[in-house]
């Protein structure tokens, strides 16, 4: 499928999709057209076995604007009636989307992320950004609350009252304050920006797939769950993860011979 401004690559020699927002003219903001190709390319990583960790970014100096409301809109007349009737707005279902896949997602945040763009990082697991990172909620600026996730996703990453601040004054978050607030786990020189990105991800490739993915799981439900719940599915999920016996059983053997183990995702 030939995205309109979206470039996918999946690397499955070293199990990295990278996905590059690309509409640099816009600083890639997404229309209601674009989240067709976002949704398919969300739907194309979570199914490909061989694809362990994707990495998000924007082409030239943006990460992503928010939503494009200079774009083309698709013709309601043409939309099936199960989308006509449904009361998500494709912002939310995007950041749905990311946040549903047990992947790791780390967004390279290479410029502005603003509004559903902001959304689009919060929904990935990391982010790592440079000097030319900022970040603004903008939603209220178009008399509208968070979108995308941003309500349940900006707390649990910068702490309520931070999350209020930005929220309610809509103020533009500039690189150091983000990475001092913890809304960037990395702050890099912005030529290192993907090397950084692309050595967490080659990091994470070298652990067992299974254990990652049911990490990811658990790690998500244990910020809704009390201590006896989170338990609960920590278990549950350790017993998912050794479904992978070949990795599993790989793990034990590089062990006990003491070297680096080798993980084939089965």
């Amino acid at each position: 499928m030939a995205y309109r401004h979206l470039l996918l690559d999946l690397d499955r020699a070293r199990h990295v999709a990278t996905v590059t927002l690309n509409k640099p003219e816009r600083l890639n903001a997404i229309d209601q057209m674009d989240k067709v190709d976002l949704l398919d390319a969300v739907g194309k990583i979570r199914a490909d076995d061989d694809i362990w960790v994707a990495i998000w970014t924007g082409a030239g100096r943006g990460f992503c604007s928010g939503a494009d409301l200079q774009g083309p809109a698709p013709d309601d007349g043409d939309k099936p009636l199960n989308e006509l009737l449904d009361e998500e707005s494709w912002i939310s279902r995007q950041g749905k989307a990311l946040f549903g896949v047990d992947k790791p997602m780390i967004a390279a945040v290479n410029g502005v992320a603003a509004g559903a763009g902001f959304s689009l990082a919060l929904a990935c697991d990391l982010r790592v950004g440079c000097p030319d990172s900022r970040f603004v909620t903008v939603f209220q600026e178009r008399s509208l609350p968070p979108e995308g996730g941003m309500s349940f996703l900006l707390s649990r990453v910068v702490g309520f009252s931070r999350a209020m601040d930005l929220s309610l004054t809509s103020r533009r978050v500039e690189a150091d304050e983000a990475y001092r607030i913890g809304l960037l786990d990395r702050l890099v020189p912005s030529d290192q920006l993907l090397a950084t990105a692309h050595a967490i991800a080659d990091r994470i490739c070298q652990l067992p797939p299974a254990a990652v993915r049911v990490t990811k799981r658990a790690i998500q439900l244990g910020a809704e769950s009390s201590f006896a719940e989170a338990s609960a599915n920590e278990t549950r999920y350790g017993g998912l993860a050794r479904r992978a016996r070949k990795d599993a059983e790989e793990s034990a053997r590089a062990f006990a011979e003491r070297r680096k183990p080798t993980y084939k995702g089965r």
